[in-house]
């Protein structure tokens, strides 16, 4: 009996923009985060900006490392 049946493309594509929206909303808190830090004590979280700005280079280098091997792997069946 199997647990974890494969995805197909429409649960991928769910997936993937489930958790887009869910990486954007940790960002926008982030973000709010800080500001609201600075506004209200002068001060500003560097290292809760740093995690969030480290966050958003690794989300965006997955991103791209994916894209461009999906696309690779769509050239190798074209051929």
């Amino acid at each position: 009996m199997k647990i974890f049946n494969k995805a197909d493309e429409t649960e991928t594509a769910i997936n993937r923009k489930a958790a887009l929206y869910a990486f954007g909303f940790l960002e926008i808190a982030v973000i709010g985060y800080c500001i609201a830090k600075k506004i209200t004590t002068g001060e500003f979280p560097e290292t809760i900006f740093f995690i969030g700005i480290m966050g958003s280079l690794i989300f965006l280098g997955i991103k791209l490392y994916e894209t461009k091997r999906l696309a690779d792997t769509v050239v190798q069946y074209e051929k």
